[in-house]
């Protein structure tokens, strides 16, 4: 590796038709620099200020320069990664992964991992590692956020305490229906229930395992013995789900018009309720986003699968100094004041501690907005004020506690599928959202989408899946 490191240095390195520069310098600096791309919304002028802050560090920890580029546009990074832009670490978060590795854009890990991020590995445990490898290989870096999900319902504090119902008797849809008929008579002026996110968004409260975007499921992905491959919209508890929705759309318990909702955010504005995912950080989660006091009814328990486990740090294939990427991902996991200034920005100029070390609040004016899950290692970070620091153990614990789903590590490599899985996805946009919403009647429809999935090639993904799967969990034996 050292041989071909300094052969790309002297020379650059071919990526398709694009040469990717050699070693980036800052300007009167003889520093190699780091370009790292994260999800995240900084602006230019934010970003450019943290990495000149980082650099101080690590020219002194690692002998780097660091460039910080963030972006929630997938386009705009998959663009950045087939057109040989510089790229040294990646968050790869939304992007096809088994693509990455299939063709050949980003480097195997394992001797990396070992070497350069010794710290990092000690504290990682190895269950954690097995979403990471494709065909024996490790691709991807592991993120400590939550590796499992609980789902359930998110509500309003103050208006569930108004009409005197508590959280705790919220278990399933036929309490929370009781609950949403109660706040509409009281707040005829809010929408029971909202989206997550536009378009329809909603997060899933059902007990599958989701092996592959509702097109590949488990039914059950806390029963070991369930490895038989379906899609969602097979399931009953899928069915069920979509005929309560199709009728409390009737009793006006739904935003209006929702699956098509240009809204991004109504639970600040008109909501009381949406479906989430739970962990222990979800309420001041939303309490921080949406500027209300929230309260959560967990209906189905944590549950420790592939898609929260699928590592989101890569190193691109055309990076000049794997080994520099490698130390720099093991600091940023590693050095809290690394990660803080990563995830938080410049003290002073972001935020300022309202308890040293621990505890923080935004400055007015900050621009600097960074997603701290997407970061390496968030469970090192302090948190934001209203929110108890012990927050982070409870993370650890909740993940350490949750079950591990049946098919925990297992890629779905889609190859030899795409073309009925682009066939299905066109289905899905059809029929998924608008039965989620109740827009259509499930007696009808679902059949309707069940036959066009079937005509589109499922079956065919279905048997695919079902190889790979068998062959993976006889390997895990």
């Amino acid at each position: 590796m050292k041989r071909k490191l300094m052969a790309a240095i002297l020379t650059g390195i071919m990526v398709g038709s694009s040469l990717i520069p050699a070693t980036t310098v800052l300007a009167g600096d003889d520093v190699e620099t780091l370009r790292v791309w994260v999800f995240g919304e900084g602006s230019t002028a934010e970003c450019e200020a943290v990495s000149k802050a980082l650099s101080e560090i690590t020219r002194e920890k690692i002998g780097v320069n660091v460039e910080i580029v963030e972006t929630i546009d997938t386009e705009k990074l998959n663009l950045a990664m087939t057109s040989g832009e510089k790229l040294d670490l990646v968050c790869a978060h939304n992007l096809d992964q088994i693509g990455l590795v299939n063709s050949g854009m980003i480097l195997p890990l394992d001797e990396l991992y070992t070497t350069y991020a010794a710290d990092a590995a000690s504290m990682i445990a190895e269950d954690d590692l097995k979403s990471l490898y494709y065909n024996g290989e490790m691709y991807f870096l592991p993120n400590n956020a939550d590796k499992a999900r609980a789902s359930g319902v998110v509500m309003r504090k103050d208006i569930l305490d108004e009409i005197g119902v508590d959280a705790d008797s919220i278990t399933d849809m036929d309490s929370l229906h009781d609950v949403l008929v109660k706040v509409k008579e009281a707040h005829p002026e809010l929408s029971p229930l909202v989206p997550s996110w536009i378009g329809g968004g909603m997060q899933k409260t059902f007990h599958i395992d989701d092996i592959y975007n509702g097109l590949v499921v488990l039914e059950n992905g806390f029963d070991s013995s369930d490895t038989t491959i379906t899609s969602q919209y097979e399931t009953q508890e899928w069915k069920d789900f979509c005929k309560h929705m199709y009728e409390w759309n009737q009793e006006g318990l739904l935003l209006p018009d929702a699956s098509t909702s240009t809204d991004n955010a109504p639970m600040k504005t008109v909501g009381f309720a949406d479906f989430e995912n739970l962990n222990p950080t979800k309420i001041s989660d939303c309490e921080n986003t949406w500027g209300h006091e929230f309260v959560y009814a967990q209906f189905v328990e944590p549950l420790k699968d592939t898609e929260r486990n699928k590592g989101r740090w890569c190193i691109p294939a055309g990076c000049e100094d794997p080994e520099k990427a490698m130390e720099l991902w093991n600091l940023m996991y590693t050095d809290k004041d690394v990660a803080t200034l990563c995830a938080y920005g410049i003290e002073g100029v972001n935020y300022e501690w309202v308890e040293e070390g621990s505890v923080f609040r935004a400055l007015d004016g900050d621009t600097y907005t960074s997603y701290d899950w997407a970061w390496p290692n968030q469970n090192i970070l302090p948190v934001f004020e209203g929110t108890d620091p012990a927050v982070r153990q409870e993370l650890e614990d909740f993940n350490n506690n949750s079950t591990p789903a049946t098919s925990l590590g297992f890629i779905l490599d889609t190859s030899s599928i795409m073309n009925e899985i682009t066939a299905c996805n066109n289905v899905k946009q059809k029929y998924e959202t608008p039965l989620q919403w109740g827009a259509l009647d499930p007696d009808e429809a679902i059949p309707e989408f069940i036959a066009e999935l079937e005509a589109a090639g499922i079956r065919t993904i279905h048997e695919e899946a079902q190889r790979q799967l068998d062959e993976y969990l006889a390997n895990q034996k």
